[in-house]
C-alpha cells in the first residue's frame, strides 16, 4: 500500500502583493502564484492577512488539482514577521483563521520574507543575500543552515546604504543647496521636475505633513549619479560603503567567503551604486561569487516548510 502523495506550501508576503508556491517532498516546484493581495499583518491585521493567502493557496491547489488533506506543510515568509512575539501573533491569527475554514496543517512556520528570500536565493546551501529595498538588511547562511542577520534596524538608527538612506541624503543636498550652505545639484532639478518640490515650502510640507515617501528619492539620486553629478556620486558612494561593511560582518561571522545575491529595488538593476558596491566586494573578497536568486522567495518558503514538516524541532 502507498502513501498519500505530501506537499508543502509557501508564502511570500508583504504589503503590497503575497506571492506563493507549492512544492513536493523532493522540493520540486509545481505551483507558483505571484499575484496575491497584500498580507503584511502589522498593516491589515492577521485575519485579511490570513484570508489573502489562502486565495493564493486555493488558486494553486485548483491549478494543481492538488488536494489540502495532502498539504503536511505551510511557511509563510513576510514583512514585519522578524521578531519572535510577532511571528507568534500571526501564527495564531493564521491557525485560527484556518480552523474557522475546517482546515488542519501538521505543521506552519511564520519567520520573516527575508529568510524565505535566502533559502531561495541558496536553497540547501551556504550563501547570502544583500537586500537594499526601502531598508537594508543582509542574511547569511553557513553550510550547517545557521543564519546571522546584519543590519535590518530599521530607518531611525539603521537602514544603511538602502533607498531610505539614499533618499534622504537626496532630499538633505536639495535643502543644503536652497539655504546656500550646499552646492547646487542635479539632484534638486530632478525632484523639481519629477515630483513637482519647487521650493523649500513644498519641500518641508511634502515631507512632515503629506507622509512623502523618502525612499522615493533615491530613484532620482542614482539617475543623477549616473549623469555625472558630484553629490549624488558622493551619496551613491556613502552607500555602497556601508552596504560592503554588511558583507564584510557576515563574512568575518562566516569564516569564510560564500556566494552572494543582490536583492532589493536598489542593487537589483545596472547602476553606479551596483558597479561600485560590486567592485568593492570582488576587490576585498576575490573568491566571493555575486550570481543571482536560484529559485523565487516563495519557493524557499516552501522548501522552509518542507524543512520543518519533516524535521520539526
Amino acid at each position: 500500500m502507498t502513501s498519500s502523495p505530501q506537499y508543502f506550501l509557501g508564502f511570500d508576503g508583504g504589503a503590497t502583493k503575497t506571492a506563493g508556491a507549492i512544492i513536493d517532498s523532493n522540493g520540486n516546484a509545481i505551483a507558483e502564484r505571484t499575484s496575491g493581495g497584500p498580507s503584511n499583518f502589522q498593516i491589515i491585521g492577521t485575519e485579511q492577512a490570513s484570508r489573502n493567502i489562502m486565495d493564493v493557496a486555493n488558486a494553486m491547489l485548483d491549478e494543481t488539482g492538488v488536494d489540502f488533506l495532502h498539504v503536511a506543510g505551510i511557511f509563510l515568509g513576510l514583512t514585519g514577521a522578524g521578531r519572535k512575539a510577532d511571528q507568534d501573533i500571526m501564527l495564531a491569527g493564521f491557525s485560527q483563521f484556518l480552523k474557522g475554514a475546517g482546515r488542519n496543517v501538521p505543521w506552519i512556520g511564520v519567520e520573516s520574507d527575508a529568510l524565505a528570500a535566502l533559502e531561495g536565493a541558496f536553497p540547501g546551501k551556504a550563501g547570502m543575500i544583500l537586500i537594499s529595498g526601502t531598508g537594508s538588511i543582509l542574511l547569511a547562511k553557513d553550510d550547517h543552515g545557521t543564519v546571522r542577520r546584519v543590519g535590518g534596524w530599521g530607518r531611525f538608527v539603521g537602514d544603511e546604504g538602502s533607498g531610505y538612506f539614499i533618499g534622504k541624503a537626496g532630499l538633505t543636498a536639495c535643502a543644503k543647496e536652497y539655504d546656500g550652505r550646499g552646492n547646487a545639484t542635479r539632484i534638486s532639478e530632478l525632484v523639481r521636475e519629477r515630483m513637482n518640490i519647487d521650493s523649500p515650502q513644498t519641500l518641508v510640507r511634502k515631507i512632515y505633513q503629506e507622509n512623502f515617501d523618502i525612499a522615493s528619492v533615491a530613484r532620482l539620486v542614482i539617475d543623477a549619479a549616473t549623469e555625472g553629478d558630484e553629490i549624488a556620486r558622493s551619496i551613491i558612494d556613502a552607500a555602497s560603503d556601508e552596504l560592503i561593511l554588511h558583507v564584510r560582518s557576515a563574512i568575518r561571522q562566516i569564516g569564510k567567503e560564500i556566494p552572494i545575491a543582490f536583492m532589493g529595488s536598489i542593487i537589483t538593476h545596472h547602476n553606479p551604486l551596483v558597479t561600485r558596491l560590486t567592485g568593492l566586494i570582488l576587490q576585498e573578497f576575490p573568491m566571493v561569487r555575486i550570481c543571482p536568486p536560484e529559485q523565487s522567495a516563495a519557493v524557499g518558503a516552501a522548501l522552509l516548510a518542507l524543512k520543518g514538516a519533516t524535521n520539526p524541532s
